[in-house]
């Protein structure tokens, strides 16, 4: 059978069915007639709310955020949506970790004599011979292995790597385009190096520069990340050092920087002749660090299926209801971020397709799954909130038939201002058949748009398939489909505003996410993830 025998032979099974309820209702009044209840005077009015600037761009862990999750709350109270959060309440609480680096003690030991060779601080107020680029956030001590430029072609014999660098320091000639950054990356994820020693050039103006940039960045807040899961890691991320032109010479037994240059070049010309080799040198590096708690939560709002055979599996819908706060003003003086396509736009969909839903329910034609509407905390940090509820599901993941996730549908990108009637649709046939044929179900009932998969591949650059929230239920093997219309000029910027939406578009997108949402709940099979390929994907890319 074609697809599109397939997709007509669905929708015929689905208006006979709805048919067939309509009897004992109201002439024509099925599950899929109240999606005419979502229109541009209500999504404007639910986006208007979040993306207001008293919620101050709704960044994670911050008091905007927390407004921005009361009003959801109250939204899901009002309609009467059940509340399977913690304690009977619309939240699901977790917390995150922020580490703040006071400063990082490095000391350099020769190994043979067990003299310092070095021992340098890197503060607010002082700098060493090293510099930490990235990471550095774990006490790590070992041995020093030199790499070359570290670079690797098996068809001209190139290899600047042993076969076992674990528990041993990278200590690496770098060079932008020759450097195989790549493949020492997966070195130091897989074989458990404990992070690099950068060498970069000669030019010490240029690493004193560097050193004296990221000061500022000592007490300073970094990156959010997940407390469960650093309380469950026995293990300790790598860093990206930079050592002092200098000192780097001295490590490699060099007298000066013209031999140290020389040493380089010679590498880099005749990489085939080079070979790994250890060094007689420790490295300790050993960060001060104060960890600060955030808290945040998901907002989590439960509508019960009416078959009592079906209600236990559940439908997932999912936006994220953070962004990036308050940051760089503009040219005209604006530093809120309202973020009102991202992802205003997709928790608004979320709040209408559950309003539509429940006044189905309230009217006898209700899904006959269960559907759960999720809007997360963290996305813009990482997709922390998805990740912590796929770890902390609160209806299990066998029993979750789909999720449809949305980010950014609210705008027209610069290749289709001539033809707002689109969407990209990311996910479906990359992961299942079965999602692919409903798709294009809820398309042909009502809004009829262009169903762009310019990006709906597993190898396109761009990696949308695992960049938003429905990652974390895809890497668990739950079939979905992410809505998105493609980055615009205000994409992270503070002219994200709602005077920005193209309502229509948006109008038409969430009529689509509503019908999808109605055809997952009420189909008789449940569609399943059956591409090969992205099985083996999700099995080597875990997140």
């Amino acid at each position: 059978m074609t697809k599109n025998i397939l997709i007509t032979a669905l929708l015929a099974a689905f208006v006979s069915c709805s048919t067939l309820n309509s009897s004992k209702q109201a002439e024509n009044v099925d599950i899929f007639s109240f999606a005419d209840e979502i229109t541009i005077e209500k999504l404007h009015s639910d986006l208007a709310v979040l993306a207001h600037d008293s919620l101050q761009g709704r960044e994670t862990g911050t008091i905007g955020e927390q407004k921005a999750a009361n009003y959801l709350a109250k939204r899901y109270k009002e309609m009467g949506l059940k509340a399977v959060g913690d304690n009977n309440s619309y939240f699901q609480h977790y917390e995150l970790i922020q580490p703040a680096v006071d400063e990082i003690n490095y000391t350099l030991t020769n190994s043979e004599t067990g003299e310092v060779a070095d021992r340098s601080v890197h503060n607010k107020t002082e700098s060493g011979n090293f510099v930490t680029i990235f990471g550095g956030n774990d006490p790590l001590q070992g041995k020093v292995a030199f790499v070359g430029a570290g670079m690797i072609d098996e068809e001209a014999g190139i290899d600047h790597f042993p076969e076992n660098l674990e528990g041993k320091w990278v200590l690496v000639f770098y060079e932008e385009g020759k450097t195989d950054m790549r493949y020492l990356q997966s070195v130091l994820s897989n074989e458990g190096a404990l992070g690099t020693i950068l060498v970069i050039g000669t030019d010490v103006e240029d690493f004193e520069q560097e050193a004296e940039s990221r000061m500022s960045g000592f007490g300073q807040g970094r990156g959010l990340s997940l407390k469960y899961l650093q309380d469950n890691n026995s293990g300790n991320a790598p860093a990206f050092n930079r050592v002092h032109p200098q000192l780097g010479a001295e490590m490699l037994g060099l007298q000066s920087l013209e031999a140290l240059e020389e040493m380089q070049q010679r590498i880099f010309s005749q990489p085939e002749s080079f070979e790994a080799y250890d060094l007689n040198f420790t490295l300790e590096h050993r960060p001060v660090i104060n960890e600060n708690i955030v808290e945040t939560q998901n907002v989590v709002a439960f509508l019960e299926g009416s078959d009592p055979a079906m209600k236990h599996e559940v439908v997932i819908l999912s936006s994220h209801y953070d962004h990036v706060g308050v940051g760089r003003p503009d040219s005209t003086g604006d530093n809120i971020y309202n973020g009102a396509d991202d992802d205003g736009s997709g928790t608004t969909a979320s709040l209408q397709t559950a309003e539509a839903m429940m006044k189905a329910k309230n009217a006898g034609v209700g899904p006959k799954r269960s559907v759960l509407f999720i809007n997360v905390s963290g996305e813009e940090k990482g997709l922390l909130g998805s990740r912590y509820y796929s770890d902390h599901p609160i209806y299990s993941i066998q029993n979750t038939v789909a999720n449809i996730n949305m980010d950014m549908i609210g705008r027209v990108d610069p290749e289709h201002v001539e033809d707002s009637s689109y969407v990209y649709i990311i996910g479906g046939e990359i992961i299942s058949s079965g999602m692919d044929s409903l798709a294009r179900v809820a398309n042909e009932m009502g809004p009829n748009m262009t169903l762009s998969k310019r990006y709906n591949d597993l190898n396109d650059p761009n990696q949308f398939y695992r960049r938003s929230d429905h990652w974390n239920f895809g890497r668990l093997g739950v079939p979905f489909v992410f809505f998105f219309n493609g980055t615009h000029e205000d994409y992270h910027r503070p002219q994200d505003h709602i005077e920005k939406i193209t309502f229509q578009p948006f109008l038409e997108r969430t009529h689509l996410v509503y019908n999808l949402t109605a055809l997952l709940a009420n189909s008789p099979e449940r569609p399943m993830v059956d591409n090969q390929e992205f099985i083996e994907k999700t099995q080597v890319q875990p997140r």
